[in-house]
This record gives C-alpha cells, structure tokens and sequence, in this order.
C-alpha cells in the first residue's frame, strides 16, 4: 500500500491517500538501505577500518625498521670481518710489545743491580783497615749481607763498622759474633757483622 500526502495553497490542506490495489506478487519490493546511515553500524565500521590501517601501519613500520637493523648490522659484521686480519696483527703485536717491555725491564733490573755490587764492593773494601781481611760475604735477604773476617787488631773491628755506616750503599752495620783465635801461633779475632742495604740505592740511574 502506498500513501501520497499533497499540500494545497493557502490555509487550507488537502489530504490524498493512495491505496496500491495490486496483488502482492506483482508489487515492486523497495530495499531498505536505511542501515547504511545508521550510528550503530557507521561508527564501529569506521572505527574497525581505522584500527585495521594503524595495525597495518605498525606492521609496515616495524617490517621496515627490522630490515634497516639488520642491514645496518650485516653492515657492522662485514666491516669487522674485513678488519679482523688487523685486530689479529695488533693483537700479536701487543703481546711481542708486552714480551720486550719484559726484557728491557729485566735489563735494566741488571743494570741496577750491577751498579748496586760494584759500588758496594768499592765501599766495603776502600775502608777495610790494613790489619783486617774478609773471609766470606754472603747475601742474607735482598737488602741483607753477612760479612765474615778475621783481624789481628780488636779496635779495628769497631773502626771498620763504624767507616762502612757511612758509606753510600749501607744504612746499618751491627756486630753479631767475635771472638778470639789463632793464626800462624798469633792471636786474632774472628768476627760477623750484618750489614744492612739501603733499599733505594741504585734506582736513581
């Protein structure tokens, strides 16, 4: 059925009513697309379209940002491969330059050293009184000797000590044994001192 409301001039309206007499099979079926406007199907539609593109933004976006990282890395792989031999031969040439600060450390450890006993035997013997000989001079510990000897005179024990505390290599001389022997049918005395180093002698050159 169908209605049909005209509107007349002026004040007064007409009302037409339109009755469609045609049997229900031959009646055109308009369709209803009112759906098409409807909030209730309109928003979460736009809404659902949106969220697909964000997603599928992300996605490209993180693709692409996985792609640039991994290149940049094969990048970074490739460039150590190619400078590996390098790292390689620094490295070798670390380890020879550790090898000779060794040896040139050793060396000048002997040089000292040498320096250190060829001054300290010119000290202990420069000052050695004419009556007095030495029998053994034997190294205790690093900055310790132990000197033996024998003298004819007693006093010159005492001399002697006192000389060779003042003399460059030593800090201390102490007396650890005398006593009294014979040599040749003449009386002598047989001694020990302990003689201490000083620790920095030497390591100025």
């Amino acid at each position: 059925m169908a209605t049909k409301i005209n509107k007349g001039k002026g004040s007064n309206k007409a009302l037409a009513i339109t009755i469609n007499l045609l049997p229900g099979e031959h009646r055109k079926k308009q369709k209803d697309l009112t759906w098409v406007t409807d909030r209730r199907i309109v928003w979460p539609t736009v809404i659902f379209i949106v969220s697909v593109f964000c997603v599928l933004f992300v996605y490209a976006y993180t693709i692409e940002t996985i792609s640039s990282l991994e290149a940049e890395l094969k990048s970074v792989r490739d460039a150590v491969d190619r400078e590996r031999p390098l790292l390689v031969k620094i490295s070798e040439l670390e380890k020879s330059q550790s090898i000779i600060n060794t040896k040139i450390n050793a060396l000048k450890s002997i040089q000292i050293n040498k320096r250190r006993w060829v001054v300290l035997f010119e000290n202990i013997s420069s000052v050695l009184p004419p009556n007095m000989w030495l029998l053994s001079l034997s190294q205790v510990s690093e900055f310790n000797l132990e000197m033996k000897g024998m003298t004819f005179d007693f006093s010159e024990v005492a001399e002697y000590m006192v000389k060779l505390e003042k003399q460059v290599s030593v800090e201390k001389v102490s007396l650890v044994t005398i006593s009294t022997t014979k040599v040749d049918g003449d009386e002598a005395y047989s001694f020990t001192l302990k003689v201490d180093l000083k620790r920095d002698f030497g390591e100025e050159g």
